[in-house]
């Protein structure tokens, strides 16, 4: 009975009683070459043609049975290589300057980019499927979803990822700093920058001139770099998409002190960007805040908000109603005249030791008589009212016909804190963490609620 050969591998099947004397060195042909070849083998294969042949042979060294296959060489277009029609592992990597498409000669096919190192495999019926997606200078996920996240989006939409850049200086050589650069006219325009800071890939950049800048640049524009080339000095095109993709041509004559700043952002298309450990501003610089009149307030504002009031000149605060905040004091007419509201809706003390002036009449809130409410059993609790509800930072006050849930003590003072609609919670302090509330209660539960303004021994508070 003649030897067979496996079908994968094709390594030798030695037939029972054949080859006496000499099955050892088939074993060792088997064991110590071509299995060897199939787990650590690197097969280097040049390719000028569009359409290669993997070898495979039955018992000896082939290309096909490598583990690792590296293609080299400039074929005049995409290449097709076809491997033998067996159930197969590939790392494949493209040193050429074009496209390698691995196929078994039918079913599905991959196609592996010049520069880019795939992991794939065959199932010898079907065609490649690709196992992972691996570039030495990043890994790139093309295709498919992260938990139910579509990835390679082409519009910007609510569950896909699309066009998404972590920028920052040290990625993109970010400076704000004008540097001065030189426009050539050219399809595409190069800009060179004789020294100093050069962009990154996809680097936002904006330019202005003292006279003119070429037909084509727009000042004051945003514009992507790409192509960046040399060492000082430095050069590079513009696109006015990211990776190049649609470049800037430029024509006509125009001032040659031409002033370049590298630049960039990020953009939330979204109303609330959730910062769960807090958000540090490293630089000597300033942040913009939301700028605009009384009348452009938001409508349904929350506690917390902040933004600079072009009516009265100053920057404002929310905490149940408007007010100027610290460094903006309220000064409008060049700092001349400053305003105070005339109305406390919310409890405050003053600083120990610190002393207060205002121009009345002031009038303070009186707050809400004794009401029921309901009280959830929950961290944190939350207490619905059945009437009037205590503006943010009101003190209020429990009272029961039986029991309070544990958490709250009949005639301790509390603030209220989170108000919406008709419930709210209530903290320690002023601001602070809302109460959590357990065990049971009974009766008839019922809060009042002031506002006060509480002032220490040693301070004064004058009323003009």
């Amino acid at each position: 009975m003649a030897s067979t050969y496996s079908t994968s591998l094709r390594l030798q099947l030695i037939a029972t009683g054949e080859q006496a004397g000499t099955w050892g060195n088939t074993t060792n042909t088997n064991l110590g070459t071509l299995l060897e070849q199939a787990i650590t083998g690197v097969g280097a294969i040049t390719l000028n043609v569009t359409t290669y042949t993997l070898t495979a042979n039955n018992g000896l060294t082939d290309q096909s049975r490598n583990a690792v296959l590296v293609f080299s060489g400039s074929p005049s277009g995409d290449c097709t290589v076809t491997a033998p029609a067996v159930a197969k592992t590939y790392i494949v990597r493209n040193n050429t300057t074009k496209n390698v498409i691995m196929s078994i000669g039918s079913g599905t096919t991959i196609t592996v980019p010049s520069g880019i190192t795939y992991i794939m495999y065959t199932d010898g019926t079907t065609g490649f499927y690709l196992a992972t997606n691996y570039n030495p200078s990043n890994v790139a996920i093309i295709g498919g979803t992260i938990d139910g996240t579509t990835i390679g989006g082409t519009t910007i939409a609510n569950g896909s990822f699309y066009d998404m850049y972590a920028y920052d200086g040290a990625f993109l050589g970010v400076n704000p700093t004008a540097q001065t650069v030189t426009i050539s006219q050219a399809s595409p325009a190069v800009v060179t920058l004789a020294s100093g800071t050069p962009p990154k890939q996809n680097a936002q950049v904006s330019f202005t001139s003292t006279g003119s800048l070429p037909s084509g640049i727009t000042s004051g524009a945003t514009y992507y770099a790409y192509n960046i080339a040399g060492t000082g000095p430095y050069t590079f095109n513009l696109s006015t998409t990211l990776n190049g993709a649609n470049p800037v041509n430029t024509t006509s004559g125009y001032d040659p002190t031409i002033s370049m700043v590298i630049n960039s952002s990020v953009t939330f298309n979204t109303p609330t960007v959730y910062i769960p450990n807090g958000f540090t501003f490293n630089s000597t610089g300033a942040i913009t805040l939301p700028v605009g009149t009384t009348a452009q307030e938001p409508a349904s504002p929350t506690y917390g908000m902040i933004r600079y009031n072009t009516t009265t000149g100053s920057f404002e605060g929310y905490s149940g109603t408007w007010g100027a905040i610290g460094g903006g004091s309220g000064a409008v007419a060049g700092g001349v005249v400053y305003e105070n509201n005339k109305q406390i809706t919310v409890s405050y003390t003053m600083t120990t030791s610190k002393n207060g002036e205002s121009v009345g009449p002031i009038t303070i809130n009186p707050g809400v008589a004794s009401q029921p409410c309901t009280i959830t059993i929950a961290t944190p609790g939350v207490i619905t009212a059945s009437g009037t509800v205590p503006l943010f930072g009101s003190t209020v006050v429990f009272a029961t016909t039986g029991a309070l849930p544990t958490g709250i003590t009949a005639g301790t003072t509390y603030y209220a804190v989170n108000v919406s609609g008709s419930t709210f919670q209530i903290a320690a302090t002023y601001g602070g963490t809302p109460i959590a509330t357990s065990g049971t209660q009974s009766g008839t539960q019922s809060f009042t609620t002031n506002v006060k303004v509480t002032i220490p021994a040693g301070s004064r508070w004058v009323i003009l």
